[in-house]
């Protein structure tokens, strides 16, 4: 049995937003307060330092720490100008990932500064951070395995009066979305980014994508729709996405990924762990296989370091468990935000539903295993009360 409720809308509360936000079971809280704002983690501020939102540039310039570890860990921080010592210090940083803790704000004007900083676990980091007008913050990365990465924060400006793009006759989106730029291999890359609209070219850009800065513009679309994206590496690696924004989704995002891999990926969210709920009412062990497809119908392809591997109606995922009686999880890995097509399949057979893994919309799913079914299968077709399965799409709001 197949069972998909219709896509809905959280309660714009306090409440509704933590509960409605929660991409899935292994993430922390998306609870957007601006437009490509991914909402960091947050403590109660103590004396000195303050751990609080750290996704989005602002007008002043900052230094900051992000745990994508899911242990705490303490950091040393010393930031010198030549002979003159801007700031010294010790901080304490919660488990992640997501975490995000503000060293200092306003620290120095335009110029270069060496920043060295000490996990307690012994990785280190000497880094000089070359503020200008555009990279206006650094944050200090505390890496899933325990060592330490610079990430600068750059915002560049866009010379473009068009911008962010209209469609005549379409619903404004709440929070017009721009581009996140992000590179996590090791080695420089040079991106173009091209937007196209019914068949109009509303915006083309290439952006230096170093591998220790994220780079974010300023809104590219205002209105509800469904975008061309292009990516395009100097290599000639491309990766493309058809960037549906329905009426219903006002946080909408465009994620540009140059993987650890090399990969080139594009999306409407990050890579992550997912996950699907089971309960199983049998007394067996039952092995159940998940499958994340790209339909074939959303022509979207893409290149990875090796060479071209087209994605549109491709198997992304498949992951293979066993779920003990009771309730369990399972999870999976998403690549890259999308909508996607998932499907549960146990030896007695299988259900496919919509599954979207999009920044703040995302689908709830669980699977239902009855005890007639048994390890071997029953030769039933399509599960036949087997194997049920129920899907919930939501949005933030």
């Amino acid at each position: 049995m197949k069972r998909r409720a219709l896509l809905s809308t959280v309660a714009g509360s306090a409440l509704g937003l933590a509960a409605g936000c929660l991409s899935d079971l292994d993430e922390p809280v998306e609870t957007p307060v601006n437009p490509q704002t991914t909402m960091a983690t947050t403590d109660p501020p103590t004396e000195t330092t303050t751990e609080t939102n750290t996704s989005e540039p602002d007008s002043s310039i900052g230094l900051s720490v992000v745990n994508e570890d899911d242990k705490s860990h303490t950091l040393s921080v010393r930031v010198t100008d030549g002979d003159e010592t801007r700031f010294v210090g010790s901080l304490d940083i919660g488990a992640g990932p997501g975490r995000g803790r503000s060293v200092e704000n306003d620290l120095v004007g335009e110029r270069t500064v060496r920043v060295v900083a000490e996990l307690e676990a012994g990785a280190t980091l000497d880094y000089e951070w070359t503020v200008t007008d555009e990279a206006r913050h650094l944050e200090l990365v505390v890496t899933s395995d325990a060592d330490l990465e610079p990430r600068q924060r750059v915002r560049p400006a866009l010379d473009a009066a068009d911008l962010p793009y209209t469609v005549t006759g379409a619903k404004d989106i709440f929070a017009p979305p721009g581009a996140t730029i992000r590179n996590r291999s090791d080695a420089d890359a040079r991106l173009t980014v091209a937007i196209d609209h019914d068949g109009s070219h509303i915006f083309e850009r290439a952006f230096d994508a170093a591998t220790d800065r994220e780079i974010s513009t300023p809104a590219l679309v205002a209105s509800h729709g469904t975008y061309e994206v292009v990516v395009e590496a100097e290599d000639g690696r491309t990766a493309t996405h058809e960037w549906d924004i329905p009426e219903n989704w006002g946080w909408p995002t465009l994620a540009v990924l140059v993987a650890a891999d090399g990969s080139l990926r594009v999306g409407s969210g990050w890579p992550k762990t997912a996950s699907v709920h089971v309960e199983h009412e049998g007394e067996a062990e039952r092995d159940l296989t998940l499958t994340l497809v790209r339909p074939a119908d959303a022509d979207t392809a893409s290149d990875d370091a090796g060479g071209e591997t087209g994605s549109g109606g491709a198997d992304v995922s498949e992951t293979n468990r066993t779920a003990p009686p009771g309730e369990s999880t399972v999870g999976f890995e998403v690549p890259i935000g999308d909508v996607y097509e998932l499907t549960i399949e146990t030896a007695a057979g299988s259900e496919t539903v919509d599954y979207a893994a999009c920044y703040c919309w995302n689908t709830n799913v669980t699977v239902t295993l009855n005890g007639r079914g048994g390890g071997d299968g029953d030769g039933g077709g399509g599960g036949d009360g087997d194997l049920s399965v129920e899907s919930f799409e939501y949005v933030c709001s």
